[in-house]
């Protein structure tokens, strides 16, 4: 299994790494035992030049036939880029998700700084702290938020600042930057020198975005196997997590216009993430 090449996102080849895999899958809860099996299954589809794509898909059927309760939490990272294709129901998600964490959130606001209005996707509050947050939404994968964003977001903090001042706009504590994404290396020395938080995939180290909808249990509904009409069907109701999923199927499909088999399937599935 460790001598079959892989070929990534980007293109490249990589030797297929278990360890890696199998830290996703315990990731979703599956016991040692469990995972064993899975991978032992896997190993049984591997060929050199398969994609990770592939062996995603692969790994999600095995999961779905072992274990279906916790199939949403391996399909976390898939459905983070399937929420889009744009980046407004990223900035609700968000929104959604901050809530769970007691801060108070407007969506979309125009703040004037000192020199020129600026769209913040998302004013945050909590303990008297106010940021200026930035939802940057790839849904290309293998993409990485770069230090141009990061540059941007701390101008834009830095005029609103000064607005603030002016009595232009409300005064904001600091800006944030949220990404559905790694960061490059580059965006995270500047954030830390500049001091201000940012959040996205595996970051911060062990509370990165993944380990917060995973402890809150906020998931977006694109954890639930769906197809893009039914999908784009919910998420323009802003049915945007699993806690906005009503818990009748007769309600959702009256809401949504899908048909009540989906509804049902769809709301069996909401029950297992929330």
């Amino acid at each position: 299994m460790e001598q079959v090449w892989v070929v990534k996102e980007s293109g490249e080849k990589e030797l297929f790494d278990r360890q890696k895999a199998r830290n996703a899958l315990r990731r979703t809860g599956m016991s040692s035992k469990e995972s064993d099996a899975a991978l032992a299954r896997l190993g049984e589809k591997l060929y050199d030049g398969i994609t990770t794509k592939r062996i995603y898909a692969e790994l999600y059927e095995i999961i779905e036939g072992m274990k279906p309760e916790v199939s949403h939490k391996f399909n976390l990272k898939r459905a983070l880029f399937d929420i889009g294709p744009e980046g407004y129901e990223f900035e609700d998600f968000i929104g959604r998700l901050l809530s769970t964490q007691g801060y108070g959130s407007d969506l979309r606001q125009t703040l004037s700084g000192k020199c020129v209005n600026h769209e913040v996707d998302v004013v945050a509050s909590k303990n008297g702290r106010t940021y200026s947050i930035e939802c940057k939404f790839h849904n290309q994968y293998g993409t990485r938020c770069r230090i141009q964003t990061a540059l941007y977001v701390y101008a834009r903090f830095l005029d609103l600042k000064e607005g603030a001042k002016k009595g232009l706009c409300r005064n904001v504590t600091k800006p944030w930057l949220i990404t559905n994404t790694k960061f490059s290396e580059d965006v995270i020395r500047y954030a830390e020198c500049m001091d201000f938080p940012l959040l996205g995939w595996r970051y911060p180290l062990s509370e990165g975005l993944e380990t917060l909808i995973d402890k809150t249990r906020c998931y977006p509904i694109t954890v639930i196997p769906m197809s893009r009409d039914v999908i784009g069907r919910l998420l323009s109701r802003k049915i945007v997590t699993v806690f906005d999923i009503p818990e009748s199927a007769q309600k959702l499909s009256d809401i949504s216009g899908i048909p009540l088999a989906k509804a049902r399937e769809v709301v069996e599935r909401a029950q297992y993430a929330r």
